[in-house]
């Protein structure tokens, strides 16, 4: 009796959720990811890579989960950014000086939530894209007012490598939800 040919659609898929094929792809993925970590972590380099991909954790921000663990659905999240986004034009539109801590929650509202957003859509190139100038433009503000909250500023050359910018989004959405001490803060 002649064996079945496999192909990628009929190859069997094992309890990991793995073919045969891609349990050794992922068994090589991971040793050079080894490999390339323990050669950063020589050179005293921050950045780590994991699997899959290998996608780039930059400078140990928190990952998105726990980013934003505390963070409204999305919807919701929605609503309060083009809530605020009102408020605040409403406030230029008076004359009245906008706060700067109301501009920059504004700001990094936006910048998660645009993060989330192509989280959520990683094929999708325009979703990437604005989350990476939503994530800017955070930068730029924090820069400029000297604003960010986070262990690593976003003037920082950690903030340059590959992903950079959003897991400083997710540095500064995670830190905003921890309470500051009387007196700091803007």
């Amino acid at each position: 009796m002649a064996r079945a040919i496999l192909t990628p659609r009929t190859e069997p898929v094992g309890p990991d959720g793995f073919t045969l094929r891609e349990r050794s792809w992922k068994r090589e993925a991971d040793k050079h990811v080894v490999a390339l970590n323990a050669l950063l972590t020589e050179r005293g380099s921050t950045l780590r890579f994991t699997f899959p991909a290998p996608v780039a954790e930059p400078f140990g921000a928190p990952l998105p989960d726990a980013a934003y663990a505390a963070a409204l659905p999305v919807t919701e999240e929605l609503a309060d950014v083009l809530r605020l986004s009102t408020a605040l034009l409403q406030t230029a539109r008076t004359g009245t000086r906008v706060p700067v801590a109301d501009e920059r929650v504004l700001l990094l509202k936006r910048a998660a939530l645009a993060d989330r957003l192509a989280l959520a859509a990683p094929a999708d190139i325009t979703s990437q894209r604005t989350a990476l100038r939503e994530a800017h433009a955070l930068m730029v503000f924090d820069v400029a007012h000297r604003t960010g909250r986070g262990p690593v500023g976003p003037d920082c050359a950690e903030t340059d490598a590959a992903g950079g910018a959003r897991a400083y989004v997710r540095q500064e959405y995670d830190a905003w939800h921890v309470p500051l001490a009387p007196g700091e803060g803007i």
